[in-house]
């Protein structure tokens, strides 16, 4: 069905070459019993029309939209409403006046239902191979992964301007000393100890964002206006682990520090599904190399596309005077 290894091209020719040895096959045993060549070819030609109709319907629509999805009584009505139409289809397409009528039914079902068992057998298969092939992918890369964050996300110089600002405070007394130490050791924490698995509960990875945002509100001698908003999140909700930081760094990192606006928010929608929005004003002509050679975007794509494939959308909206980064992922 699916090929990640064969071109596309090749794939079709392989589909229609067993489409036709099938109908070759089907031709040859009916031979012997069929009253005329046309009764043969009507029959083999509606055999391999709704036997290939129902593989594809089932294999790219029925199992993907709807058992994927956990849609189970949906898809278990929409199977049977399939092969039942298709039967009752055939059997009227094709009458066979020498048959009962339910003896008619049967053979025409036998195919159907045959059809339909090995396409769901196979697509799991697939699934399953595919989601072995993703977790391979995902441990072999997830150590140099971390190691690219920490120091693409957590670096030397936004470290050591931390530690100087909370210097100054405790050089200078100021209350807030050890509340600031507390947020960069959780922040730290965060991003050494807690991946133990592939996701944490997003409510652990908020208050990593918020110390986060603290944390830049120390270093910044200007003070932005900074919005972080978080709605509908809840105990069962689970994200992958330090997912967003890329986004929140480049808007600190190339926003408008000055006098701008950082506006951040992360809603849950009905069905588990996760809205991501960061945006922040920019200053015209105001890119570094790495923000124009995109490592952490590319970074952050990869690992979006190993940990939820085809379940996120990831958009970037440039504007003369701010970006915006809209990420949504379906959580279930």
């Amino acid at each position: 069905m699916k090929s990640r290894v064969l071109p596309r091209g090749a794939v079709y020719a392989l589909h229609i070459l067993f489409w036709v040895c099938y109908g070759a096959i089907l031709f040859a045993s009916l031979s012997n019993w069929e009253h005329s060549q046309t009764q043969i070819w009507i029959t083999v030609i509606s055999d391999v029309l709704t036997s290939s109709a129902i593989v594809y319907i089932n294999f790219y629509w029925l199992l993907p939209k709807l058992y994927r999805k956990g849609k189970y009584t949906q898809y278990i009505v929409a199977s049977v409403s399939l092969v039942v139409s298709l039967v009752f289809l055939r059997v009227n397409v094709l009458p066979l006046s020498h048959r009962s009528i339910s003896y008619t039914y049967f053979i025409r079902s036998v195919p159907a239902i045959g059809f339909h068992l090995i396409t769901t057998v196979v697509w799991f298969f697939d699934n399953l191979i595919s989601a072995s092939r993703r977790e391979i992918e995902l441990k072999n890369s997830q150590l140099d992964s971390e190691l690219k964050f920490l120091k693409l996300q957590l670096s030397p110089h936004f470290l050591f301007n931390t530690l100087n600002n909370i210097y100054s405070m405790a050089y200078f007394s100021d209350k807030n000393t050890a509340p600031a130490i507390l947020k960069l050791s959780e922040m730290m924490r965060h991003m050494i100890y807690e991946d133990q698995g592939k996701f944490i509960p997003l409510s652990r990875e908020i208050k990593f964002m918020e110390n986060f945002i603290e944390l830049w509100r120390l270093k910044l001698d200007e003070k932005p206006t900074i919005i972080f908003k978080h709605t509908g999140v809840q105990e069962r909700h689970q994200i992958a682990h330090l997912i967003f930081l890329v986004f929140l760094e480049n808007a600190f990192k190339h926003g408008n520090t000055m006098n701008g606006t950082i506006d951040i928010s992360l809603d849950i929608k009905e069905g588990d599904v996760l809205h991501f929005c960061v945006r922040n004003d920019t200053i015209t002509g105001n890119k570094t190399l790495d923000e124009k050679s995109g490592v952490g975007l590319t970074n952050v794509r990869k690992r979006l596309g190993l940990i939820y494939p085809e379940k996120h959308k990831l958009t970037l909206l440039e504007e003369p005077a701010s970006f915006t980064v809209n990420l949504t992922i379906d959580l279930q």
